[in-house]
């Protein structure tokens, strides 16, 4: 590359501006190997058509894509498009060729699943962290096995992890759009990234998301994805807030404010009893035949209420 600007330097990744073949491009540089596997996740992501950023090069520690600044037809993510309705409806359809796709990926194994992380020895790191919620987490801990395996017992596909208005660019007309930035790309569950998006959208743009998603689901599929969001939702209440305990005690020197909720439900045991009956964070996920949507109650579920036995009673009796 020639005419190398510095844009960003920061814990070993470095990021610089400047011409590739006389085309304005951006050139990312890994001081880390772990760091490294964006580099691979773009390779495996053009190897199935899944649509992303152009990239010129895709070296070993390094790689160069198109300068989005310069383009005539795309502009990187403002801060306004979570709210803007034309922009999530095109971010659904990026969302849904993503993880249709990704589900046949065969490299899928081998790559990383946030709730990798709930071990047991992680979940006696949380005791001595966090003894206030000792009950909970022994508790966990006395089913670890059957908590394991209804982790692993959804049907699995690429997950992004990583939704956030600076990693987007959308297509000057609104018609389409894109993530970028895939150092936390790896395997997991639809629902996991429906939370991640739908986290900081509008209440406007979270319905339009879901219901252009799951429009474009029953189109292909000729059914909706309802039990499996509910059973994705119900192992993420569960798993969700023990990841994020795991990774602000240790990933962080100083505990995250948005942990804070996290903690709260371990200690409260909320962390448990939002996994025995059905409740949705996504408006409008499921459509209805005539276009409205509808959200499903569900009686407790048999996997949740077997595998928290003990704590089962005692949220039905807070419901009442």
């Amino acid at each position: 590359m020639k005419n190398l600007q510095p844009i960003s330097s920061n814990n070993g990744v470095h990021v610089h501006r400047g011409l590739y073949d006389g085309k304005p491009a951006i050139l990312k540089r890994f001081d880390k190997e772990d760091d490294r596997r964006e580099i691979l996740n773009y390779r495996i992501l053009q190897r199935h058509n899944i649509p992303t950023i152009k990239t010129y090069f895709l070296g070993t520690d390094s790689f160069v894509m198109e300068d989005i600044d310069a383009s005539k037809d795309w502009r990187l993510g403002v801060e306004g498009d979570i709210k803007d309705i034309e922009v999530t409806k095109s971010l659904a359809q990026w969302y849904f060729a993503f993880h249709e796709a990704g589900a046949d990926v065969p490299e899928l194994h081998t790559l990383y699943f946030e709730f990798d992380s709930i071990t047991e020895k992680n979940l006696e790191l949380l005791i001595a962290k966090l003894p206030a919620a000792t009950e909970t987490f022994e508790h966990i801990l006395s089913n670890y096995n059957k908590l394991r395996n209804l982790l692993y017992s959804p049907t699995f596909t690429l997950t992004y992890n990583d939704f956030h208005w600076s990693n987007f660019i959308v297509r000057k007309d609104k018609k389409a759009a894109m993530m970028f930035d895939y150092n936390l790309l790896g395997r997991g569950y639809r629902l996991s990234d429906f939370r991640n998006v739908c986290w900081s959208m509008s209440d406007e743009a979270k319905a339009a998301f879901m219901d252009t998603y799951n429009g474009m689901y029953i189109e292909k599929h000729g059914h909706s994805r309802q039990e499996a969001d509910i059973r994705e939702e119900r192992i993420d209440d569960v798993a969700g807030p023990l990841h994020a305990l795991i990774w602000a005690f240790t990933e962080r020197v100083d505990f995250p404010d948005w942990a804070i909720g996290q903690k709260d439900e371990a200690i409260n045991k909320s962390v448990i009893c939002f996994s025995l009956s059905y409740k949705t964070y996504y408006p409008a996920i499921y459509t209805n035949n005539d276009g409205g949507s509808s959200h499903k109650k569900a009686t407790l579920y048999p996997s949740f209420v077997l595998l928290f036995p003990l704590f089962a009673l005692q949220c039905i009796r807070q419901r009442a």
